[in-house]
């Protein structure tokens, strides 16, 4: 059953990124039912930090498929960020990630830190696409790697596949976003 439930939280993550990448507001939900699946799939591989960064999908879905809908025409709301907007962000992963890297290897998770990288850069990736920022697709690239490299140490092959799709992707949507009417934010 357990495998089943992966496949499932596969395909809806591929849904999402698929949809995401060219603008759709519906890939909300999908992400949001994959990251329900995600929560459970996490929990029970003692992957902590993911189990809450699920979490913060299903929130921050909310919060994205709610902003989504509020503009009126998609290919006019992508922003780019400036050169200190961007350090800003990622000073502060840098900061977070040893912290909840810390913190969570008192719960015996062997790859906290690993965990903490994908978690923390995670949340802000996640923030920045809300927003509709183009650079986010750049933090997804190296956040969807890295966590295919942690989910194949926790021999979660189904789930190496998903994100190294979601690297894939990733490059597609930054391209796409990039065609549409991009403003400085």
């Amino acid at each position: 059953m357990d495998i089943y439930i992966e496949y499932l939280a596969v395909v809806l993550g591929i849904v999402y990124v698929v949809l995401a990448a060219r603008g759709w507001v519906w890939c909300w939900p999908a992400g949001i039912l994959s990251s329900l699946l995600y929560i459970w799939i996490n929990t029970e591989h003692q992957l902590y930090q993911d189990a809450i960064l699920q979490t913060y999908y299903v929130i921050a879905g909310m919060y994205g498929w709610w902003h989504w809908q509020q503009q009126k025409d998609a290919s006019n709301s992508i922003i780019r960020l400036s050169l200190p907007q961007h350090l800003f962000w990622l000073s502060t992963g840098a900061v977070l990630v040893p912290l909840f890297g810390y913190g969570f290897v008192k719960l015996g998770n062997a790859l906290s830190y690993l965990d903490a990288s994908v978690m923390v850069f995670s949340f802000i990736a996640t923030w920045l696409t809300a927003r509709k920022v183009l650079e986010s697709w750049v933090y997804w690239i190296a956040i969807d790697l890295i966590a295919a490299v942690m989910y194949g140490l926790k021999g979660l092959q189904p789930t190496v596949f998903l994100y190294v799709i979601y690297a894939l992707v990733a490059v597609y949507g930054f391209y796409s976003w990039r065609k549409m009417k991009v403003q400085h934010g």
